[in-house]
């Protein structure tokens, strides 16, 4: 699954291969479920913009926004015909701006974060479904979910399931609405392989969701006995 993820603010990596005006923002080291976040998505055929929305789906037939009926991620495998994600993953596609994601390590009583990002650091698209919901008074609640794919060897020692990163050729079809085929979008939705990533282990600052600052994404020293699990 993922939790936690960091954004550099700076879309321009992506913004640039989809003919978009970059939008940049505040920095982000620490997102966490709940949180208003980046993204890109397409509404209704129109060209794709850049928007923020909640992270934690709630579909558009839910009988209230409580946050237990929220789901941050969605298997990727199996979201084309769950109910919560089976529209979402035909109409309502995006792409969620990050620069990193993070897992952590058991290590007895405690748990060590690690962060994994691309080996160049440059800012990529999580796989993404988005819904909206009306509550009772008529405001509307817009919100997104991360797609899962199985674990590359690089993710596996932490966590049998990792976010999609998708591959910037499926970007366009990927978020556009019009484009229905199931059988295609889920060939898209793979683990990103190993050799384009890298990871080290970080402090515990990204434990606390209050803590957004640049300490979230430091590198400690990797002990040489930790580096033997990857």
């Amino acid at each position: 699954m993922c939790g936690r993820y960091s954004y550099s603010g700076n879309p321009h990596q992506v913004t640039s291969r989809l003919g978009m005006a970059a939008e940049v923002s505040t920095p982000r080291y620490n997102v966490g479920p709940g949180q208003v976040a980046a993204l890109i998505r397409s509404v209704e055929g129109k060209a794709p913009a850049m928007d923020a929305l909640e992270w934690g789906l709630l579909p558009f037939w839910a009988s209230t926004s409580a946050h237990a009926s929220r789901s941050i991620n969605a298997r990727s495998e199996t979201a084309a015909e769950k109910p919560t994600f089976r529209a979402p993953f035909r109409y309502r596609r995006c792409l969620i701006l990050a620069d990193g994601f993070f897992e952590w390590q058991r290590l007895g009583r405690v748990s060590q974060a690690w962060r994994f990002l691309l080996e160049d650091e440059s800012v990529f698209g999580f796989a993404g479904l988005w819904d909206y919901w009306h509550g009772p008074d008529g405001g509307l609640v817009e919100t997104f979910s991360i797609l899962t794919t199985e674990a590359n060897p690089l993710v596996r020692p932490l966590h049998h399931r990792m976010p999609v990163i998708l591959d910037p050729q499926h970007w366009e079809p990927w978020l556009d609405s019009r484009f229905h085929d199931v059988t295609a979008l889920r060939q898209w939705l793979i683990p990103l392989a190993s050799e384009k990533m890298k990871h080290y282990p970080v402090g515990d600052w990204v434990h606390t969701l209050e803590v957004d600052d640049d300490r979230c994404i430091a590198p400690l020293p990797l002990p040489p006995e930790q580096g033997q699990l990857f």
